[in-house]
């Protein structure tokens, strides 16, 4: 703000008598104004569209003091409804080339404040008395500080009336974002770009018209001489100066093209042209034709001396460059950038012409590692270390190439291929069997039905290991172990009563019989507060000691984890008699 103060005061004390009558005192400004937000945190830049009013006193020629209000709005932000409008209002000096030119570059640095409004629809959910939730919207506002720096170009189409075609301008904000990423919400800088356009209309400066001319004072007899002026009889007329310049058709040419250089307007009649390049006489005709065959790049002078009777020798000179070629520059992206091992991913490339270098083929793809057919990348032979508990990364690099009619270029990216963490099995509470029993209490259908089941639910193409275990004073001849495993799996997959329908060419069935095959024993008693109405004869205490060895083992395997150790020699219940179990009693 100090700086804003100085900049006016200086104008007041040095510029307000000098203003000229045919600067404009004041203009005023309408556009359309296009808002690049940046929100420094996790949402990504996304654009706002709306409108910019400016209003400024011009102290000097140069010097002016500009407000400016600007209005930006944006309803759908990267597909999520946040309902978002700014409103900026900011005051700082303004400097430009001169307010009274045609065209009127100019610049400014521009303070204060940033309205921030936005909404986003939430659907609350239903209650008792209403079936469907309802959907309203979340709204806040914040104000904070703003800052401009930029400026743009005027083209004067009239004295009231002038164009503004581009007004481009670094903007910041200071705003606090929102918490995301489980990080608070806290005050940034938010680095914006800002770009307006419109008309802008002007006020007061308007000139007096001249005065007539005096009466010409009575002149002795005189002779007419060149450019309309006259001396007396016995004086020689005075050399005349001649307006010189130089047109060229182009300035900047290839090498083995030709740019055409001639004066900027009619010579006296019998004037003698001389062309010369870098100091050195090449032509005396009329017009010039400057070849860059067989010329080294860089800038090349060319001067036109032009002499003629009764006018002063006049001089110019211009500049023509010779370009050298350069290749084409561009850039290449894979989307997605990153890709499971065995996805494949598009390849695109946007290349700009090089200097002086012809139409553009078409663009090649290639890769490091992994196949390429047309703009299709594919992963598939990507090689990976065998799976882990961690995820693993390869970063591949990817080139685009293309050629014009002197040479090519390339643009490289990389593409990210992951190989997932190998997924660990879990492993649910045992199902405890009764004393030379293989039926499924209603202790252990809790967890096969309600536990089991919320994990089958959430990963339909998951496995379920089922291994059966038996006490050392069971009879092994009855082969309990295997019918505890093939019952516990019918009342998961018989699909018909209570039982679920879980298919059993997921499910792996194995006996381990008596023996410690080194699963740990997950008790699972329904006593007290979770007791289960059993039949007679099926419940098992947490007193039984032998209880942890009649059990079946219950795990899950997500899809594609490893099985346990335990399913070692396991085979599919699909090849079983479970089918014909129908749904345990």
């Amino acid at each position: 703000m100090r700086s804003i103060a100085l900049s006016i005061g200086f104008g007041l004390l040095f510029g307000v008598g000098a203003i000229a009558e045919d600067i404009p005192k004041a203009d005023l400004f309408f556009g359309y104004s296009m808002f690049r937000a940046n929100s420094a945190r996790d949402i990504p830049a996304f654009t706002n569209n709306g409108g910019l009013g400016t209003f400024a006193w011009n102290f000097t020629n140069h010097i002016a003091a500009e407000f400016e209000f600007g209005g930006y709005h944006n309803g759908n932000i990267h597909n999520v409804r946040f309902d978002t409008t700014e409103m900026t209002y900011l005051f700082g000096p303004r400097v430009s080339l001169g307010r009274s030119k045609r065209v009127i570059p100019y610049v400014h640095t521009l303070f204060g404040g940033i309205h921030l409004t936005t909404s986003i629809p939430v659907t609350l959910a239903p209650t008792p008395l209403a079936t469907t939730g309802t959907t309203t919207r979340l709204a806040g506002t914040q104000d904070g500080f703003a800052m401009a720096l930029g400026g743009g170009l005027d083209l004067r189409l009239s004295h009231h009336v002038t164009l503004r075609p581009i007004q481009l301008d670094y903007l910041m904000t200071r705003l606090a974002d929102f918490g995301q990423s489980g990080q608070p919400s806290q005050t940034r800088n938010q680095h914006n770009l800002r770009y307006a356009a419109g008309i802008l209309f002007t006020f007061g400066g308007e000139s007096p018209s001249p005065p007539p001319p005096p009466a010409p004072p009575a002149t002795p007899r005189t002779k007419a001489c060149l450019g309309g002026s006259s001396v007396p009889m016995d004086q020689d007329c005075p050399r005349q100066n001649m307006a010189l310049g130089i047109l060229a058709d182009v300035n900047q040419v290839c090498q083995g093209a030709v740019a055409t250089l001639s004066p900027n307007g009619p010579m006296p009649e019998g004037a003698v042209a001389q062309w010369m390049i870098n100091g050195e006489s090449v032509s005396q005709a009329q017009k010039f034709e400057f070849g860059a065959t067989g010329r080294d790049p860089g800038p090349y002078r060319v001067g036109l001396k032009v002499t003629a009777e009764g006018y002063n020798d006049a001089s110019a000179e211009t500049t023509v460059s010779v370009l050298g070629y350069m290749p084409p520059s561009g850039t290449l992206t894979a989307t997605p950038s990153e890709i499971s091992h065995g996805d494949k991913a598009t390849l695109s490339a946007s290349f700009s012409p090089g200097q002086c270098g012809g139409v553009l083929g078409p663009v090649m793809f290639s890769a490091a590692e992994g196949a390429v057919r047309g703009d299709q990348y594919d992963s598939t032979s990507v090689q990976f270390a065998p799976p882990t508990s961690s995820e693993q990364r390869r970063t591949i690099m990817i080139a685009a190439k293309v050629s014009d009619e002197r040479g090519s270029g390339t643009a490289q990216g990389n593409i990210v291929v992951k190989q997932g963490a190998l997924l660990s099995a879990r492993q649910l509470p045992d199902v405890l069997f009764a004393q030379q029993s293989d039926r499924v209490n209603n202790c252990g259908k809790r967890v096969l039905l309600e536990q089991l089941r919320g994990l089958t639910d959430g990963d339909s193409t998951g496995t379920v290991v089922l291994v059966g275990h038996t006490a050392e004073g069971e009879r092994s001849s009855q082969d309990l172990d295997m019918k505890r495993v093939l019952n516990a799996a019918a009342v998961i997959s018989a699909g018909q009563g209570v039982c679920t329908a879980f298919p059993a060419s997921q499910i792996l069935v194995n006996a381990a019989g008596s023996k410690d095959n080194g699963s740990a024993f997950q008790s699972n008693f329904c006593g007290g507060s979770t007791a289960a109405a059993e039949r007679p004869g099926q419940t098992v205490t947490a007193n039984d000691d032998a209880a942890k060895y009649r059990r079946v083992e219950v795990w899950f395997v997500p899809t594609g984890g490893a099985v346990p150790p335990s399913a070692e020699g396991a085979k599919s219940a699909a090849t079983t008699t479970v089918r014909n179990l129908g749904c345990p009693r």
